[in-house]
């Protein structure tokens, strides 16, 4: 099918392409001798990458070349300059497949050079033992001065820190069960969080959800978005720290306490969180330092889905070893507890929880499946350790069900995780999110998907049929 859509275009374009019975060489690649494409026929080289990506990649990236040199991009895909990086990328991996090093390496540099930040090729890279990145870019001194002096002091609120026993958490004597969301705004989440978000549209959704009866907030910090110049070590954004400080107040204002989750979407190829890079390691010191006095915060998540990166066989993760990722998380935990000895430590690993346990004052595990395998993870769990367990994240999307099903659902996780006495809970996420907030122009809106469904409320700040959920647990009429 894919052959005959590419002759028919052939045929459209006046003969812009020709095709010959395919023959193979040395790698495997069926390469056509003599094709001939039309290289200003932007309709052509499109068709060209589509027939030839896969099956040989010497010429569908000359066809990707072609385009970026007319600035032309085809419909329905993904820019060129990224197109070309995936292209090389996995025209390297094919060529190492075959032993072939000398030249993947050629691929792998030639793709960072289309995208310096793409993680898979200097991963190819670094396992090869052939990637030293630069050093990480610095700043010069009056400008760390500056960017110190222009982010004013920390003011904590006055209330009192959510501590921890064996049976759970315990505010000012009083058992705490958490009853949470992971939030973002609708408006601004992931990656807008801390460079978008407007006060003025969290407190009222905060609001709405303390109306509900939740006790508990779970965000999200990158560090790329709060400090800059990372060869000067931990140098903030204070615009981006002061709308963290008012989110942070917020939720105070409004009785919620807060799971901060630090080394969000970290980097992971050119100076790996896991092998501690000393910009990092000051950059977590920074923020433990700053808000160690703040009883809002309940918690400090150490890493989301840290066991994603050695769990995956995905070529974007699954680069280091199990030990490799529990020792920065033992040491990252220690490190921590001597700066701050005020709140408390988790991991918000997926699925392998019960090895975090020897390391965090409370074990956190993700779930997005059925009930009954719910119910066997925590017994699993509640086998393996004796610490108070949260089910950090768990929800249902409405986008291909209904809100009836997102309800059942919810209300079956949510009575299986308070019979089984866990300590917590917290629901993916709070809000629907609408297709412009997902993306940075100009690639905006993004398709629809069920990541934008999750809500408990939807896009007009309607409640679903969960929210139902909610308050039969909170006792919020």
């Amino acid at each position: 099918m894919t052959r005959f859509y590419a002759l028919a275009v052939c045929l459209l374009t006046v003969a812009a392409c020709t095709t010959t019975t395919p023959t193979r060489i040395a790698d495997g690649q069926f390469v056509t001798p003599v094709p001939t494409i039309d290289l200003a026929d932007p309709v052509a080289l499109c068709a060209s990458v589509n027939e030839y990506q896969g099956s040989n990649w010497p010429l569908a990236i000359r066809s990707l070349e072609a385009l970026a040199e007319l600035g032309a991009e085809c419909p329905n895909d993904a820019p060129t300059q990224l197109r070309l990086y995936d292209a090389h990328l996995r025209y390297g991996e094919a060529l190492l497949s075959r032993n072939r090093e000398r030249e993947a390496v050629t691929q792998f540099e030639t793709a960072l050079r289309y995208n310096p930040d793409g993680a898979a090729a200097a991963i190819a890279l670094r396992q090869l033992g052939l990637y030293t990145p630069a050093p990480p870019p610095a700043c010069e001194s009056q400008e760390v001065i500056n960017a110190l002096s222009n982010l004013p002091p920390y003011e904590p609120s006055n209330a009192s820190f959510i501590r921890i026993d064996e049976n759970g958490f315990l505010l000012e004597d009083q058992r705490f069960i958490v009853r949470g969301v992971n939030y973002y705004p609708q408006q601004t989440p992931f990656q807008r969080f801390l460079t978008e978000t407007s006060i003025a549209d969290v407190q009222p959704e905060m609001e709405l959800i303390r109306a509900a009866g939740i006790n508990t907030l779970r965000i999200f910090l990158r560090y790329d978005q709060l400090f800059t110049c990372p060869g000067n070590g931990a140098v903030p954004i204070s615009t981006n720290f002061i709308r963290l400080d008012n989110i942070i107040r917020a939720a105070s204002a409004n009785d919620l306490r807060l799971i901060v989750t630090l080394n969000h979407a970290p980097d992971l190829s050119t100076y790996p969180l896991y092998e501690n890079p000393s910009h990092t390691t000051a950059q977590t010191q920074f923020i433990a330092t700053r808000y160690r006095n703040e009883p809002t915060i309940m918690a400090w998540d150490l890493r989301d889905s840290g066991d994603v990166d050695y769990l995956t066989t995905d070529n974007e993760h699954n680069t280091f070893s199990r030990e490799v990722v529990l020792e920065w998380l033992t040491n990252t935990a220690a490190d921590l507890r001597e700066t701050d000895s005020n709140h408390l430590i988790t991991a918000g690993w997926r699925t392998d929880s019960e090895a975090t346990a020897p390391i965090v004052d409370f074990v956190s595990f993700q779930h997005f499946g059925d009930i009954e395998s719910l119910r066997q993870r925590i017994a699993l769990l509640k086998s393996q350790t004796q610490r108070p367990i949260v089910l950090l994240a768990t929800g249902f999307s409405t986008y291909e069900s209904d809100e009836r099903t997102q309800h059942d659902q919810l209300q079956g996780t949510i009575e299986a995780a308070e019979v089984n006495e866990l300590a917590g809970w917290l629901v993916w996420t709070a809000f629907d999110f609408p297709l412009s907030a997902h993306c940075i122009e100009p690639a905006c809106p993004t398709a629809d998907s069920p990541e934008h469904h999750f809500g408990l409320w939807n896009t007009s700040y309607f409640p679903k049929l969960s929210v139902d959920v909610i308050t039969a647990r909170t006792g919020v009429e």
